[in-house]
């Protein structure tokens, strides 16, 4: 089939063949059979058409002005079967070219199940057929194979294929399949209408015996598998029955096998409690803080002990806190407790007595606690006496007022320990120090454990005595320390051998003094040797108003820094009293050379040494600094003048 079309043989200007599925009829059959279109035949009745559908007589009507038609001829207006007859004709036209059309997969249906039992296929025949007439049905198509066998078409273009005639087709068992059309009614492309009736539209079975057998082979594998599904079912339940009744039997057997154990083991704990092993939980009763921690019980059975006996050892084993290197405080739970007393109880009583085994014992154990029972009993009197807390879990913990105390007490150990290492790192300084004949018969061992002279404790309650107390101690101690690596004598010795040390100690503070009094003699002399020169001794050995600089250095840093304070004011009196002699001796020179120039050379001796009364000194006494030299230059002028008077 060609993708793009030819001439139009419907004789319209539109190539689609559904432009003529409208009112206008554009099929008819010729005498022979045979179906045409109005374009082939003459126009009026000499096309010797009838009408496809209705049988009647038809005109051929090609004038100017319509599209060339037929019409029915006589009264009327025909038999209102125009759209569907042309349809139907162009369908029974291609077919008849074709000879072949696409037929849908054979279903069988039940329910939302699907069974195939063919695929879908190109159904080849030998010729077709126009609506011809089955005894009330009349279908669209008859599509014939050379062996006879029949397949009708229905074509839906505006509407489907009726449940009347859909029944009256399965009644009397004829194949029919429906084409869709409807997709393609406003298209104009011919070769892609003509593939859709041949296999690209949608096409269903109206009826096919075949389905029919699909059908009923599915519901016959649906009713097989429902019945494997109900024997698997039967089978399951029966199994389960059995395993049930088996279940109950074993547990029947478990329990009795589980009281027999009890009462067994309940037994042999009365006969097998004896005072073996019993010492070591005695010791624990009378090394816990206080008996009224532990419960008095006469109700219970399957242990070894009596009950203080192995609530002690539950109670030192695991909730008494050691304050230490291994503090911690421990969570409990049911179970670590049971373990921690194993040796106390009997084997095979550690487990929960269920309340249904209960009733299966004898009735002298129905009302008695069983060790599982009687610990939680007792962690929860600890609970009560403030030991414990219980976390609501099943679980139980130091309570909160404990873990305060118990904390307190840690820290209190931990300042001990610091303490203690601290005094025994100086007694080791200490006692390397000591030479061993001055230590005789001392033991340091029995020193740490009677009371320390001065504070009236052990060596051990010093370091977790308050504050003011250990540090007076340690204050004692650290002065011992410093006393054997070279300080001063101590007066509190702490009651050890240290007189040797002392009588060290003091000789090494008088020699160390006469040091320092050397050294600060040393320094002061330097000192006034720079700033005095050959002066420097006789300045040193003085005595001043506190006394000698150098007895003043000698005795202490403050004596030592009057003298140089002393020295400091000596120095600058001697600059003061260099620099005024300096200054004198420029003032006379130069007085002396200016007497040289206005005075005859025999005169200056006597004008230099000479007392003037207005001055009040002589010009050479007077002549040791600026106003004086003033002066003395004025009473230089008044000789220079006489001398020049008695010249003339």
């Amino acid at each position: 089939m060609a993708d793009t079309p030819g001439p139009n043989p419907f004789g319209y200007a539109d190539h689609s063949p559904f432009a003529a599925f409208g009112a206008e009829l554009v099929y008819g059959l010729l005498p022979d059979g045979a179906l045409t279109h109005v374009s082939a035949v003459p126009s009026g009745l000499a096309c010797n058409c009838t009408c496809p559908a209705c049988g009647r007589t038809l005109i051929a009507r090609k004038g100017k002005i319509k599209v060339e038609h037929f019409s029915h001829h006589g009264a009327g207006t025909g038999c209102g079967k125009n759209a569907e007859t042309n349809a139907h004709s162009w369908a029974k036209e291609v077919l008849d070219r074709e000879r072949r059309i696409l037929l849908p997969a054979v279903v069988g249906r039940v329910g939302t199940e699907r069974l195939q039992t063919h695929s879908a296929r190109i159904f080849k025949f030998a010729r077709a057929e126009l609506e011809k007439t089955l005894g009330d049905i009349v279908p669209d198509v008859i599509l014939t194979t050379r062996s006879g066998q029949q397949l009708l078409v229905e074509v839906k273009v505006t509407h489907p294929c009726g449940p009347e005639k859909v029944a009256k087709l399965r009644g009397r068992g004829l194949a029919t399949v429906e084409i869709d059309m409807s997709a393609w009614r406003k298209s104009s492309d011919r070769a892609k209408i003509e593939t859709a009736l041949i296999d690209g539209a949608s096409r269903a079975w109206l009826y096919n015996r075949k389905e029919d057998e699909a059908t009923e082979r599915l519901r016959e594998q649906i009713a097989a598998r429902a019945a494997a599904v109900e024997s698997a079912e039967r089978r399951r339940e029966e199994q389960a029955a059995a395993e049930t009744r088996q279940r109950e039997a074993q547990a029947r057997r478990a329990r009795q096998a589980r009281v027999d154990q009890l009462v067994h083991a309940v037994v042999m704990a009365g006969a097998s409690a004896s005072e073996a092993g019993k010492e070591e939980l005695a010791q624990m009763y009378l090394g816990a803080e206080d008996g009224d921690l532990f419960l008095a019980d006469d109700t219970t059975c399957g242990f070894l002990v009596p009950s203080d006996r192995w609530q002690a050892a539950l109670y030192i084993r695991l909730i008494q806190v050691s304050i230490g290197e291994n503090f911690y405080l421990p969570y409990i739970d049911l179970d670590t407790a049971l373990r921690t007393i194993d040796d106390c109880i009997a084997d095979g009583l550690d487990q929960p007595v269920p309340d249904d085994l209960r009733g299966d014992l004898p009735e002298g154990l129905r009302d008695r606690w069983f060790p599982r029972d009687a610990v939680e009993d007792y962690l929860h009197h600890l609970c009560a006496m403030g030991i414990l807390q219980s976390d609501g879990a099943g679980g139980f913990e130091t309570s909160d007022d404990r873990v305060e105390w118990l904390e307190k007490r840690q820290a209190i150990w931990k300042e001990g320990k610091k303490r203690r290492t601290a005094t025994d790192s100086i007694l080791d300084t200490v006692f390397d120090a000591i030479p061993v004949l001055e230590q005789g018969d001392f033991s340091l061992e029995s020193w740490t454990k009677r009371p320390i002279p001065g504070f009236d404790l052990s060596l051990a309650a010093l370091c977790i005595a308050d504050y003011a107390i250990w540090s007076r101690f340690e204050a004692a101690l650290r002065a011992i320390e410093r006393m054997v690596t070279g300080g001063v004598a101590v007066t509190d010795m702490l009651g050890l051998p240290l007189e040797g040390e002392c009588r060290r100690a003091v000789t090494r503070e008088h020699l160390k003094v006469a040091a320092e009094a050397d050294a600060r003699e040393r320094r002061l002399r330097t000192s006034a040797s720079l700033a005095m020169g050959a002066e420097a001794e006789a300045w040193l050995t003085a005595t001043l108003g506190v006394g000698a600089p150098v007895d003043l250095a000698r005795n202490s840093e403050a004596g030592l820094a009057k003298a140089q304070v002393a020295l400091d004011v000596e120095r600058d009196r001697i600059a003061a009293q260099r620099s005024a002699e300096l200054l004198a001796e420029d003032c006379r020179k130069r007085l002396q050379a200016e007497a040289n120039k206005l005075l005859d050379k025999a005169i200056v001796p006597m004008f230099l040494k000479n007392y003037d009364t207005m001055i009040g000194a002589s010009p050479w006494d007077i002549a040791i600094d600026q106003p004086g030299l003033y002066r003395a230059r004025l009473t230089l002028d008044a000789w220079a003048a006489r001398q020049r008077r008695s010249r003339r």
